[in-house]
């Protein structure tokens, strides 16, 4: 193996600098983005960077599609510079579809357009420089450069990263040197970023061979395919086999990931058909023409099996986007065995339905959004219409809302009770949330009477953290008079118990004036309370729930701190919350006891419904209140 010398890596780096421009401004724009993103840490809290990043990440791909197409194609300096204008367009029209912020109605579909249209421009990298020619191995001959570049580009990348990263590591260990963690992670970005994509766009020729011997064809690649693809993929299909025949056996319904499993092994089966297909040319290679027929037949019983798995899912929960790609990946498959069962062989027929396939779905009313958000909808509007909740398109009984001080959104009331049954309640909370994850909620403000939208925009603006107390989804579930059920509880049959944990951050000030003493205090249900020196005891009652108990020289006092503790869930929804002083300070005040909490942390959980308060601890300015003020 002849290794270039440093002159020719010049000249090909050089030579790539002045071919493909435009894709190593959108590679060297995107990795300062990156490495600049990394130094804030906040990445939502500039998502217009994060935004244009993608965009130039795309753009890599597709002025490299751009310029290939015009070589290929001979298109003069002025057709490939208004094609290059086009692109930028293209471009400018995905960033601008980018939410400019992340709020309560931000949702995911933006993004995985995105992903789609990356996809897209990926397969058109592969389709549109030999769209027009009718050779199968020039074909082949350019989409193998891509691959071995690609590969040869991700190894020489690894090592170029780990060599420098072990460097780094070996002068601070030498020298005690501090370097910033995140050079680490900007280091890695800069090599994947700049080197990988100069150093894969330096390796493509001018020129693709219409024709490959056998000699020609790479033997790493025959053996890698021979040898480790075809095994593999011969084992996985005797897997699906004996699951699909485990169901005919036994009549149990497939489960959900099996789906997942046919495709990804149907997509490698295809990819190994397409590293073989000059093989079938050459001499003894009989098996492999037989392997190349018979792995489409064997596909359509995992094709039959795939539909019936994800006919039942959408049955059962209705149509999802992610159910709408599988369903529209399974009908691709079974267009492209079909087609190749029937001795056809052009392999440019892969690429070219597939992305056709998904630009089809990604737009207007037949795609995957729409027809699963209107799917998704109607199941919403039959249950709750069913149970009476919803009436002439408005919701009955709605759960009135206000805004504390805070930024807390409260119910006013509750309304009338709703016994609805806990099927029906799991099925509206998944419904609500998935539509906010995918498409918004927009469509069922009009179902309220008041303005939601108004409702999170308060709380937000009254919050300390500038977001609502409360979740897009949550709010809808709540303001129809039901109990939200989070998405991680929703495959539970009982709802679990949630633990609750707010520990308090920033500095502790508050003035002392009119108090005795300032004691530190640490309660538990489960210890036994002990007295201080002043006599005080500040405990948990292990007979109530959220009940604090005082014992003091000037008797005993009970404090509840169930409403709040609901205050602060209010306020802050995980699991685990820090918290400032200011919101972890409760005051009492009774006919002789002035008294004011600081808690540094609270371990409670909410189980069916109770608060239950595990332990707390924190700070108390103890006094007595100042009668000489009181008429006799």
């Amino acid at each position: 193996m002849k290794f270039p010398s440093i002159n020719q890596l010049q000249e090909d780096s050089f030579r790539a600098a002045k071919r493909f421009p435009l894709s190593l401004i959108a590679a060297v724009i995107g990795t300062g983005l990156a490495i600049y993103l990394v130094e804030l840490e906040l990445f939502e809290e500039e998502l217009g960077l994060v935004n244009l990043l993608l965009t130039a990440a795309l753009g890599i791909p597709l002025f490299f599609c751009i310029r290939i197409l015009g070589e290929q194609l001979q298109l003069s300096k002025k057709n490939q510079t208004l094609i290059q204008i086009g692109g930028l367009a293209f471009l400018g029209l995905i960033y601008w579809s980018f939410p400019l912020e992340l709020s309560f109605d931000t949702n995911r579909a933006p993004y995985i357009r995105y992903l789609i249209y990356n996809l897209t421009i990926h397969l058109f990298v592969a389709i549109l420089p030999f769209s027009k020619s009718k050779s199968q191995l020039g074909f082949w001959n350019y989409n193998k450069v891509l691959f071995l570049r690609l590969v040869l580009g991700a190894l020489y990348s690894a090592v170029l990263f780990l060599g420098i990263l072990f460097a780094l590591l070996a002068i601070m260990a030498l020298f005690d040197a501090e370097i910033d963690p995140k050079t680490f992670a900007q280091l890695f970005f800069f090599t994947v970023g700049v080197f990988n994509t100069w150093f894969f766009l330096a390796g493509i020729p001018l020129e693709f061979k219409d024709s490959i011997s056998e000699q020609e064809y790479p033997r790493g690649l025959r053996v890698f395919t021979q040898f480790v693809l075809i095994p593999l993929l011969l084992f996985y299909l005797v897997i699906l086999y004996v699951y699909g025949g485990k169901i005919i056996l036994t009549w149990d319904w497939p489960r959900g990931i099996v789906s997942y499993m046919i495709i990804a092994i149907s997509v490698l089966g295809i990819f190994t058909n397409l590293l073989l297909f000059p093989s079938q040319e050459f001499k003894e290679s009989g098996w492999i023409k037989l392997f190349y027929k018979t792995f489409y037949l064997l596909l359509f019983p995992l094709i039959i099996l795939l539909f019936f798995a994800i006919g039942i899912r959408i049955e059962e929960y209705g149509l999802t986007v992610n159910r709408y790609i599988i369903a529209l990946l399974g009908i691709w498959l079974s267009f492209i065995a079909i087609y190749f069962s029937f001795g056809k062989k052009d392999i440019k027929v892969i690429p070219i339905s597939l992305a056709s396939f998904m630009i089809f779905a990604s737009f207007g009313p037949w795609g995957m959004f729409s027809l699963s958000e209107l799917n998704q909808t109607n199941r919403l509007i039959r249950v709750l219409e069913k149970n009476k909740l919803l009436v002439n398109g408005k919701i009955q009984n709605e759960t009135q809302w206000e805004i504390s001080e805070k930024g807390a959104i409260k119910s006013i009331d509750n309304g009338e009770e709703i016994n609805l049954d806990q099927e029906s309640l799991k099925e509206v909370n998944s419904i609500i949330q998935y539509l906010g994850d995918y498409h918004g909620l927009k469509d069922l403000e009009p179902w309220f009477d008041q303005d939601l939208k108004s409702i999170m925009q308060t709380s937000a603006s009254n919050s300390k953290s500038n977001s609502p107390s409360m979740d897009w989804d949550e709010l809808f579930i709540k303001s129809i008079g039901l109990d939200y059920i989070p998405s991680y509880e929703l495959k539970y049959d009982q709802p679990e118990t949630k633990q609750l944990n707010f520990v308090a951050t920033g500095e502790f000030r508050y003035p002392i004036e009119g108090f005795d003493q300032l004691i530190k205090f640490d309660a538990s249900r489960y210890a036994t309370p002990k007295s201080d020196e002043n006599n005080l005891v500040i405990s948990l009652d292990k007979e109530g729930e959220s009940i604090l108990v005082v014992i003091s020289s000037s008797g005993e006092a009970r404090i509840d701190l169930k409403q709040f503790i609901q205050e602060l869930q209010l306020l802050y929804t995980n699991t685990y919350n820090t918290v400032e002083w200011e919101d972890l300070r409760f005051e009492y005040n009774s006919e002789d006891l002035k008294l004011v909490l600081f808690f540094e942390n609270i371990d409670a959980r909410s189980q069916d419904g109770e608060l239950i308060i595990e332990s707390l601890n924190g700070f108390a300015l103890v006094g007595k209140q100042d009668l000489t003020n009181e008429k006799p």
